[in-house]
């Protein structure tokens, strides 16, 4: 029986725990599957942060006999990825946890070896497999299909190129919810972030830039073609957007870049010339 405190405790101290200027008044396991009943041992456990404003979270932990989260074990993290492999079906007390690989995936079909964690994630963990593939364990968990999920499973069983692609996922689905857990996909190693290049290059007044956003739009446009591509999909099937819809969106960029200009600092004229000399 785990001691309601200490579970308080270790859930509102994690960093993926988002809610720290609330009080929490209670906390319990609201159901559990056990994904490894053999050593070392590894349970799944939905836990739910009750609030005094009588609201509530729902949060996932991985634990196993020797704590609360086992998931800076690499053989407990490794076995999820096998899990996929095998489109495991374990059950809980109250629903069953699924696994699964993606169509036309072949991500997941080496063994694995070396498993980090990456620091610095403040909703999720994610672990770095092979530096060829990276999970994304979900803490937080949200009801329905994470739309994360949902996009990348579209584009990769349509062969868009252009995404690190999706390799598996496990979700929950019972009485308490129906939520996704996880998702893997393929690891860029030299990826980078596309604002700090951006602002990067137009510092340097670097020209360059202006050939990788035509090439980002050329993409853009790619990936909403493959988007609008399946009519029979209602949940990606074009509509028409309405004039009203249009202009909204319209003077919402207009807002948004006149909020740009607004909160340049004083000294911003070389920004601003900048700016000139991209336009």
């Amino acid at each position: 029986m785990i001691e309601e405190q200490a579970l308080i405790d270790f859930v509102t101290n994690q960093r993926w725990f988002g809610s720290k200027t609330r009080d929490v008044i209670h906390a319990s396991v609201i159901d559990a599957a056990v994904l490894r009943d053999t050593e070392p041992r590894l349970e799944l456990q939905l836990v739910e942060i009750r609030f005094d404003t009588g609201t509530h979270e729902t949060y996932q932990l991985l634990t196993d006999d020797g704590g609360f989260d086992a998931i800076g074990d690499p053989r407990q993290v490794r076995e999820l990825v096998h899990m996929m492999r095998g489109s495991a079906r374990v059950p809980a007390g109250d629903g069953v946890v699924e696994f699964a690989t993606a169509q036309g995936s072949t991500g997941i079909a080496s063994e694995l070896r070396e498993a980090r964690q990456i620091s610095g994630e403040q909703s999720n963990t994610s672990i770095v497999f092979d530096e060829q593939l990276i999970l994304k364990v979900f803490r937080r968990l949200e009801a329905g299909i994470n739309p994360e999920l949902e996009l990348l499973r579209f584009l990769t069983e349509r062969g868009f190129e252009n995404i690190a692609q999706l390799a598996g996922w496990y979700a929950y689905g019972g009485k308490q919810m129906d939520a996704t857990l996880g998702i893997l996909q393929q690891f860029v190693p030299t990826g980078q972030d596309g604002w700090e290049r951006a602002l990067d290059a137009i510092v340097a007044h670097d020209e360059a830039v202006l050939d990788t956003l035509r090439r980002l739009g050329e993409v853009t446009g790619k990936m909403h073609t493959v988007l609008a591509s399946d009519t029979a999909d209602p949940n990606f099937a074009p509509e028409e957007t309405s004039a009203e819809s249009l202009g909204l969106l319209t003077a919402t960029v207009d807002e948004e870049i006149e909020s740009v200009f607004t909160d340049l600092p004083e000294d911003a004229d070389a920004w601003r010339q900048t700016l000139a000399w991209l336009d």
